[in-house]
């Protein structure tokens, strides 16, 4: 299962999750959140981590000439969006209520908590109808998971999970201590 770590804002943060084995590094351009940062501080952040890190943009609201200029000033190699788009590497957020969507796009995927704010709600959804989903080997799954529930979350076998708020000292300020914390409890379901 693939580990993703998103609401990055620093340096320091990003190297801890590498350090930690993590796979996916999000940033996000969402200005109505507290975890926006500035297309040149994740420019910056991308020139001094590894070349094949699998570094995302969070989209909300750009269109797609945006999320393009946005990602190819950056360097990211993925654009996660609320919206069918024609770009390469993409993550296609869906917002779940109580039932998935009846057509999901090709490609990966993320499923999350449908909730007044836009990510990182700690809120989950109710994952029991995570069985009746044919796409789950390419979709990260999103909303409340922390190191509490891993366990329960890992036997749906998802591509991967999605973490923002169970891991963070505050809002844009990850706790390593939280992260290691996950990443050890994941390492005993492998």
């Amino acid at each position: 299962m693939h580990v993703k770590f998103c609401g990055m804002t620093n340096l320091e943060d990003v190297l801890a999750s590498l350090d930690l084995g993590v796979d996916f590094i999000g940033f996000v351009f969402y200005k109505k959140s507290p975890r926006y940062i500035k297309a040149q501080d994740v420019k910056e952040i991308i020139q001094k981590i590894p070349k094949q890190t699998n570094s995302v943009g969070v989209f909300v609201e750009e269109s797609e000439e945006e999320i393009v200029s946005i990602m190819n000033y950056c360097g990211l190699r993925y654009a996660q969006v609320y919206n069918d788009f024609n770009i390469q590497n993409t993550i296609r957020v869906y917002r779940i209520d109580d039932v998935l969507p009846q057509k999901l796009s090709d490609g990966l995927i993320l499923l999350d908590s449908k909730t007044p704010q836009i990510g990182g709600s700690a809120q989950r959804f109710n994952w029991k109808i995570l069985e009746d989903c044919n796409d789950l080997s390419r979709a990260f799954v999103a909303g409340g998971i922390s190191e509490d529930n891993i366990f329960e979350i890992a036997r749906y076998k998802p591509y991967g999970v999605d973490l923002v708020s169970s891991i963070e000292a505050y809002p844009g300020k990850k706790d390593h201590g939280k992260m290691k914390n996950f990443m050890e409890n994941l390492r005993r379901i492998k």
